[in-house]
């Protein structure tokens, strides 16, 4: 499972100019406003799309640990559970 993830960053680093091309329209006039020597919609649109990463990444981290305590209670709770059919079940023998 870890050879997996440390591969699949590898090649994320390795190969990150060919799989960060953008939309087209984004780029046309990013490119359209640098050629033109203005640096205000690309600066926009460049911060745009920074924050709209980073905040769909924030939360899908906060529910996965949500989720990860969440389920590490359930199993506590089953543990404990287990344990008390376990004394019961050594007294009624």
């Amino acid at each position: 499972m870890k050879k997996s993830i440390y591969l699949s960053l590898f090649f994320l680093f390795v190969y990150f100019d060919s799989i960060s091309q953008g939309c087209s329209m984004c780029r046309g006039i990013v490119e359209s406003d640098a050629n033109s020597g203005g640096t205000g919609i690309s600066s926009s649109i460049n911060s745009g799309i920074i924050y709209l990463f980073t905040s769909t990444y924030i939360l899908i981290l906060i529910g996965a640990t949500f989720w990860y305590y969440r389920s590490k209670k359930n199993i506590s709770e089953i543990e404990k559970k287990n344990k008390i059919k376990k004394r019961v079940a050594s007294l009624v023998d």
